[in-house]
């Protein structure tokens, strides 16, 4: 049902109108996901593509919040025929316009597969000047997020250094290959205490899901570790406003420029991945 709704999705969209629609996701909570999708949406912004980020963490949404932006308007207004999509988009930084999902709003949470495709037939039909739109999925892997995913254009997995995060980023990877082999895939660093780290992890990282998965998954960028980033996540202003000439900000420069393939980034290969086979606990041949 999963694969055949996202599907019908693709379809629709490829035979409509030529626009992006990039899922951000995670194996685990915590990696910097949704900060580096509302970052990643400013700086495109800036290198002049339209962006409406849809915060779909359903019922559990937060990217308002990061935005420095209160509203009471979200997508159950939609749902109950309250509210258009053009009356509940949002504008935020730099003319991004945003679609919050709701925090504890059980309308979002209970969403039926049905309702949830119907849901993201609208979005991607908006009548809206939009080249780019950012879907902020929520962490790990159940039914709702896995639609989201696979009705995208393409998935930015997210992961850090910490174990955890490597093994939980790997079977997201899994789950979605087991449900669509060729939905393209990128994978993000973040949060590496150097580039040594972060060229480590991504690069292992790719090793691993190509020789096990049999998966080709685009090294799109790292993300070095910015003590910054916590305080600006508290004063609810991202990063690429309050700082825009951080190294943070510049490394996420980078990953847009290489994702709308303005500018592509050499990235180091030749990382032995061994600690990743042990890791995710499966044997190299």
């Amino acid at each position: 049902m999963i694969i055949d709704q996202a599907q019908n999705l693709r379809d629709l969209m490829g035979r409509t109108r030529n626009i992006r629609v990039i899922s951000i996701a995670s194996g685990k909570g915590g990696v910097g996901k949704s900060s580096l999708a509302v970052n990643l949406a400013i700086t495109m912004s800036r290198l002049g593509v339209r962006v409406l980020i849809l915060d779909a963490d359903f019922g559990l949404a937060n990217v308002d919040v990061m935005l420095g932006i209160t509203t009471r308007l979200d997508l159950s207004y939609f749902l109950k025929g309250e509210k258009t999509l053009h009356e509940i988009i949002q504008l935020g930084h730099e003319g991004v316009r945003f679609i919050s999902g709701g925090s504890g709003v059980g309308d979002l949470i209970n969403m039926d597969e049905y309702q949830l495709s119907e849901l993201l037939a609208k979005i991607v039909h908006i009548d809206a000047p939009i080249d780019v739109i950012i879907m902020d999925a929520g962490a790990g892997v159940n039914n709702t997020i896995m639609q989201v995913l696979l009705a995208s254009s393409e998935t930015i997995v997210v992961t850090t250094a910490e174990p955890t995060s490597v093994l939980d980023a790997y079977a997201l990877v899994k789950t979605i290959v087991k449900h669509n082999a060729t939905h393209p895939l990128h994978v993000v660093a973040n949060k590496c205490e150097n580039m040594r780290e972060a060229q480590s992890v991504q690069t292992g990282f790719v090793d691993v899901c190509g020789r096990h998965l049999g998966k080709n998954i685009n090294p799109l960028g790292l993300i070095s570790y910015n003590h910054h980033i916590t305080a600006t996540i508290k004063r609810q202003i991202p990063i690429t406003v309050s700082d825009p000439q951080s190294v943070t900000s510049r490394e996420v420069d980078t990953i847009a420029r290489a994702i709308l393939d303005i500018e592509t980034p050499s990235v180091s290969t030749g990382i032995l991945s061994k600690v990743f086979s042990r890791m995710l606990g499966v044997a190299r041949t």
